[in-house]
């Protein structure tokens, strides 16, 4: 778990120096590694709830719309139907059999009968149609009341996941606060040059991908026209990159759209998360997959959780640029591998989206999506 962006608000006295623990910082690290996988379980909560009040929102804004025209119909039936009742109060004391002896004629009271029968058939159905409106009515008044009871719910749920989360982020800055502030420097100095392993990595990454990128658009311009490859084929698993240094080649490749998701989140790094953000300015883990993969072209589901299910299972040692690799027991975090055993990630709301080592967390999974 990085812990920069707290050090850099930190008070650190240099003189005199406390006497340091020289396990504090790997101490401190684990703790807060620890608190990170806890953090990440809530975000992934967080993130299900959020998704689950857009579908009630939405059912909910649905189900106001039907009400309107339902209510419309049933309205208009109702009028109809009143007009007929009135009707028939207005001849009901007349008598069929003493309309036939005083009629003069009897294809004439044959008409009126066949009239009123008609009007009668239609009134019925009528009736029944509006029954079924009412049904239909009390059916979605039902509907839209228990989307706003799960709307309710879920609104407080997540307030209690908030909470939640901001009791881990309170609990690692009680982790850094106990430090020296000799350890404190230790650690930030770690940080640094972790940092900076990261960004040269990540620089040779994208560098590595445009050259590939490059270098395929050359071949594809050149090649006669029967080695084309047929539009839309995915790369075949025997074409698996052996090494990092030919891995981010093959995924340009193999997929142009990979490339563009790649450089989409990368652009993003140094923006800030936020718990249920999905841009442009912040992100959640699974929402900057989502727009990243959106962006070329490709649907994913919100959740990490629902996105190991997109696309199709690869291993670790077989990861292209543009692959989803997931973290945690359960779930609960998601990045995007770009080449040089590194991802990026929206990490937590201290870092923000940044680079990081491909097992800098325990690896649950990876899938291919483009």
């Amino acid at each position: 778990m990085a812990v920069a962006g707290v050090l850099a608000t930190s008070q650190l006295t240099v003189a005199p120096r406390a006497q340091a623990d020289p396990d504090a910082v790997a101490k401190a690290q684990e703790a807060l590694q620890k608190i990170e996988a806890e953090s990440s379980a809530i975000d992934a909560r967080y993130i299900q709830l959020q998704s689950q009040l857009d579908d009630a929102s939405t059912a909910l804004g649905e189900a106001t719309k039907d009400l309107d025209g339902q209510r419309a119909k049933v309205g208009e039936l109702s009028k109809h139907l009143g007009q007929f009742a009135m009707l028939r109060y207005q001849t009901s004391g007349v008598d069929m059999t003493t309309t036939l002896l005083t009629s003069d004629d009897e294809a004439d009271f044959l008409n009126q009968l066949s009239t009123i029968q008609t009007v009668t058939d239609r009134a019925n159905d009528r009736v029944q149609t509006l029954q079924l409106a009412q049904a239909d009515l009390a059916v979605t008044q039902q509907e839209a009341a228990q989307a706003r009871q799960r709307i309710a719910k879920d609104k407080a749920e997540q307030a209690k996941v908030a909470a939640e989360y901001r009791k881990k982020e309170a609990e690692a800055q009680q982790v850094l606060d106990r430090l020296t502030a000799e350890e404190k420097e230790r650690l930030a100095e770690l940080e640094r040059k972790q940092e900076q392993e990261r960004q040269a990595k990540a620089r040779e990454a994208i560098e590595a991908a445009r050259q590939a990128e490059a270098a395929s658009a050359s071949a594809s311009a050149s090649a006669p026209p029967s080695a084309s490859p047929t539009p839309g084929a995915s790369p075949s698993s025997s074409e698996t990159p052996t090494s990092e240094a030919d891995d981010t080649a093959a995924a340009a490749a193999g997929s142009g759209r990979a490339s563009d998701a790649v450089s989409f989140a990368l652009a993003q790094v140094g923006k800030s998360y936020v718990m249920g953000a999905t841009g442009p300015g912040a992100y959640d883990c699974s929402g900057l997959m989502l727009r990243a993969w959106g962006n070329a072209g490709v649907s994913l589901p919100r959740t990490s959780q629902a996105q190991f299910g997109a696309g199709s299972s690869v291993a670790t040692s077989g990861l292209q640029p543009g692959d989803l690799v997931f973290y945690y027991s359960g779930i609960s975090h998601v990045g995007m591998y770009i080449g040089k055993g590194m991802i990026v990630h929206a990490s937590n709301p201290r870092t923000g989206v940044k680079v990081s080592p491909v097992d800098s967390m325990p690896v649950a999974g990876a899938r291919r999506v483009g």
